[in-house]
């Protein structure tokens, strides 16, 4: 095992420099550009914005951007200043030495330091997506598999249809439509309610001085953005559990266990349940590491002040140094997922063998 886990290692170093390289590129040929974004100036002198362009670090090849960014920027000659407005973009800097240079938009930050600030608001929102994702896909799967070919089972594969099939934006702006509009209304007309929205449409908590309240005096704020990001992960999990345990339901130990007298509910959930959720570890990885990646599409909606949310203002701005940063964060999060869920497919299941 640990020879694999070394290989894996190795084997990650380059795919991680080709993912880097493969999303520079197409960052510098999205159409907009910083300098625009940033002067706010349609009247701006072309020499001023060559000027910022350079002092930036935008101007020069994709190449060179690339080793710079990669390297840091001591074999080459940087501005190192506009009229004392902006500092430079990195000096000396470079991702293998530990710096990702600084923000475009928010002038002079770390976005290392950027995304450490909202990362334990993502992490609080994906936690409780994850847990409702597996723990209620889970159980679906487990109990349409006992009950196969009755009207839970085909009732859930119905669910499982729409779950997979909706997306998850339109699904975060129905809710935002249902209970901020019109259940309301609808209990305002029969003399319940003030009108106000029952639940909360945005935020991770109530604009307090001191930052947010503990997250049980919040938890109503989870509810929407959770359960519009957990329905796939339902949905997802409820098919794949119930795939697996209807083929461990065919093996020669069920029907032992079943011969040997043995309670349906031991055997079941004992003996089947233990086994058939061995395959689905190899999600089990990606999934844990995922909560720390962000959702910038639930975040966004639901301006949920998490790391989602920081990408996708960077994306907007052409903050290069955030979406860089996000970028390499998620790849090596994405490969260590991968590795993981091979080391706890072996845990869970000892005739693996690598």
């Amino acid at each position: 095992m640990q020879e694999y886990i070394l290989r894996r290692l190795l084997q990650a170093i380059p795919t991680l420099f080709g993912i880097t390289i493969i999303v520079y590129a197409i960052m510098l040929l999205v159409p907009g550009d910083p300098v625009s974004l940033l002067a706010f100036d349609p009247k701006i002198r072309q020499d001023e914005r060559e000027r910022l362009a350079r002092q930036l670090g935008v101007s020069d090849p994709f190449y060179i951007q690339y080793l710079r960014w990669l390297i840091g920027d001591d074999w080459m000659m940087v501005d190192s200043n506009l009229d004392g407005e902006l500092d430079a973009w990195g000096d000396n800097y470079g991702i293998l030495r530990g710096d990702f240079g600084t923000s475009f938009k928010f002038r002079g930050s770390n976005p290392l330091e950027l995304i450490g600030e909202r990362l334990g608001a993502t992490i609080e929102l994906n936690t409780f997506v994850l847990l409702l994702g597996t723990s209620g896909g889970l159980m679906i799967g487990v109990l349409a598999a006992v009950y196969r070919g009755r009207m839970f089972d085909r009732a859930t594969r119905m669910f499982a249809v729409l779950g997979i099939s909706i997306p998850t934006f339109w699904l975060g702006f129905m809710l935002i439509i249902l209970f901020g509009i019109v259940l309301p209304r609808f209990l305002e007309g029969y003399g319940v309610g003030s009108g106000r929205p029952i639940l909360p449409m945005g935020g991770r908590c109530p604009p307090v001085r001191g930052g947010c309240p503990p997250i049980y005096e919040r938890l109503h704020y989870l509810i929407l953005p959770v359960s519009a990001s957990a329905l796939g992960g339902i949905a997802g999990w409820s098919r794949f559990m119930r795939a697996t345990m209807l083929d461990t339901i065919n093996s020669d130990f069920m029907r032992t266990a079943f011969a040997k007298g043995l309670p349906a509910r031991s055997v079941w959930y004992r003996h089947g349940f233990r086994n058939a959720i061995a395959p689905l570890t190899v999600f089990l990885g990606p999934a844990i590491l995922g909560l720390i990646g962000g959702s910038v599409i639930i975040e966004r909606i639901f301006t949920w002040p998490g790391v989602g949310l920081l990408l996708y203002d960077a994306l907007l701005s052409r903050d290069h140094p955030v979406i860089m940063a996000s970028v390499v964060i998620g790849s090596v999060l994405a490969i260590g997922g991968l590795i993981l869920s091979d080391i706890l497919h072996a845990i869970f299941d000892p005739r693996i063998r690598y």
